[in-house]
């Protein structure tokens, strides 16, 4: 798909540089020139003096650009034009970094930029102007001025023709830019999004995809041709362009440093050092009046595929020991250098005729590191979802055991005091009440004593089996200490608290236990009223297993 959209805009790209030289080639007869190192005295207009001099000189070459006298600081352009059709009267051209002035026979009719020296660049800018009205053949003269002599000379883009074509030739130049502006903005919004509502351990990366992607969508705005012929700001858009330039490996670098950040083979800060000082030092120049933004652009253009060269092999280290990351990093990584490289130094130098950048498609590599970052962070949430409920079940089970007697398995007094708070919450709401039974088995410390504590866990844990089969659902058996338990039921009136005490008692006198038979005694009672409380409740049981225990044992008695 990638390989598609290149083919087609390149192919886009050519034609369009064909259809400028074709109309070009309309205007009648070919381009000359002549070079001055000073202004023409003011008494001798520009017209005339190209009129009287323009056979002696030499022919433009647009493919070679070439070499001027040294001192040179304008160039003069000429070239025959005929009378057009009224409506292919549209000039459209292109100039960087210099000032121009326009004549059309005598008639003197654009102007832009300042001829004399200036501390600033006069700016990239497109230019879309009607030519006066003539007729017959007229000479169509161009004046440019630049502060620097290599940049004096350079313009494209240029032809004449219907103003529809022209503006879809400028709108054309902007393909790949408004192809990337929705997806680099739809980036932004994304990783917003999670940069507040997701993990914290990954905000830092981010905030850095979105700093790169801010940079970007500026540039992008910056590039455009079209924005210039509503917001006619040359020098700001060309100071913004070269600003964001040096800008965009910076913030991209950033995004390695913090992939690479614990790999002990990676110098990701060197690149960024060497990065920002370049930056600071062509912002320093150029605040001096040295032209320096531009002029360090080929130590830029040679350093970039260094750095980020460096920072690839660093990325296939990592994503040979298995970084997800660092390996889908690489694709954006070379595809931003390799385009921007490319246009970069075809721009700068001028070696290719049509205007559009290729960068921007980039972003389509860097959506493809997006979208893995997206399922990294899904994996690492559902990751954290099965350890947090892992952690929740390993708590539930401690929890569990804390309230659970470890040797006869059932509750332990951590968990009376919350089944009693409920029991009682029922009774108080329903006005109902509930009942506690109160056990202790008979003779149990002979059985330790002649036995061995041995066999008294097991009777305990015999114990407490038949009391928890004889309970339903709605009861709980409590281990409230020693060989004495309790049982909290939902049983309302004494004759059935009476019967189950007595199923109880039954059971376990029928239940060898370790090779032992064991009988057991039970105090009963029933929670009374609202106005009944939990020490009241547990002295009347206490009372009434004293009974049971005074009458002999291996019986049941109740009190109220």
């Amino acid at each position: 798909m990638g390989k598609m959209i290149y083919s087609l805009l390149l192919c886009l790209s050519l034609w369009l540089g064909m259809a400028a030289g074709g109309e070009a080639a309309q205007l009648n007869g070919i381009w000359r020139y002549y070079e001055l190192n000073q202004p023409l005295p003011s008494e001798q207009s520009v017209p005339e003096f190209v009129r009287e001099n323009i056979s002696d000189w030499a022919a433009y070459d647009w493919d070679r650009h070439p070499v001027f006298k040294q001192g040179t600081e304008r160039l003069l352009l000429a070239i025959p034009v005929q009378d057009l059709e009224p409506q292919k009267r549209v000039l459209l051209f292109m100039t960087a970094k210099q000032a121009v002035r326009m004549w059309l026979g005598d008639e003197f009719f654009f102007s832009a930029g300042d001829f004399q020296p200036r501390r600033f660049d006069e700016g990239s800018q497109p230019y879309m102007l009607s030519l006066p009205d003539f007729q017959g053949e007229q000479l169509l003269v161009m004046e440019l001025y630049a502060n620097s002599p290599q940049d004096l000379g350079w313009f494209s883009m240029f032809s004449v023709d219907t103003e529809q074509m022209q503006m879809a030739k400028l709108f054309f130049s902007d393909v790949s830019l408004v192809l990337a502006f929705p997806v680099g903005v739809a980036i932004i919004f994304i990783m917003f999004l999670y940069y507040y509502f997701n993990h914290p351990g990954w905000k830092r990366l981010y905030g850095y995809i979105i700093l790169f992607m801010l940079v970007f969508v500026l540039w992008l705005v910056c590039a455009s041709n079209v924005k210039s012929l509503f917001w006619s700001w040359p020098v700001f858009w060309w100071y913004g362009l070269s600003i964001l330039a040096y800008l965009l490996p910076i913030s991209a670098n950033l995004i390695l440093a913090n992939l690479l950040k614990d790999k002990p083979y990676a110098y990701m800060n060197y690149v960024l050092a060497v990065n920002i000082g370049l930056f600071a030092v062509a912002m320093s120049g150029e605040l001096m009046g040295y032209h320096t933004m531009n002029r360090l652009m080929g130590v830029y253009y040679l350093f970039l595929p260094l750095g980020e060269g460096l920072a690839i092999y660093w990325c296939i280290l990592a994503a040979q020991e298995g970084d997800v990351l660092c390996r889908a990093v690489m694709l954006p990584t070379a595809a931003f250098t390799l385009l921007g490289v490319f246009d970069g130094v075809a721009g700068h130098y001028h070696l290719l005729p049509w205007h559009m950048y290729l960068t921007p498609l980039g972003v389509y590599a860097f959506l493809f590191f997006v979208v893995i970052i997206l399922r990294e962070q899904v994996r690492h949430e559902e990751h954290l979802v099965k350890q947090t409920a892992g952690l929740e079940q390993e708590a539930a089970v401690m929890h569990r055991k804390s309230e659970t007697d470890a040797l006869t398995g059932c509750w332990n007094r951590n968990k009376l005091k919350e089944l009693l708070a409920s029991f009682v919450a029922r009774a108080r709401k329903n006005g109902q009440p509930f009942g506690l039974l109160m056990m202790d088995i008979d003779f149990f410390k002979k059985i330790n004593d002649n036995y061995g504590h041995d066999t008294g866990d097991a009777v305990l844990r015999g114990f407490a089996m038949v009391v928890r089969q004889v309970l339903d659902k709605e009861a709980d058996c409590i281990r409230w200490g020693g060989e004495e338990f309790m049982v909290l039921t939902s049983i309302q009136t004494l004759s059935e608290l009476q019967a189950l005490a007595e199923k109880i008692r039954l059971q376990v006198e029928r239940t060898p236990m370790a090779g032992h038979k064991i009988t057991c005694s039970l105090g009963i009672t029933l929670w009374q009223t609202e106005a009944d409380t939990t020490s009241k409740l547990f002295k009347r049981a206490d009372d009434a297993l004293y009974q049971a225990k005074n009458n002999g044992r291996n019986c049941i008695m109740a009190q109220l």
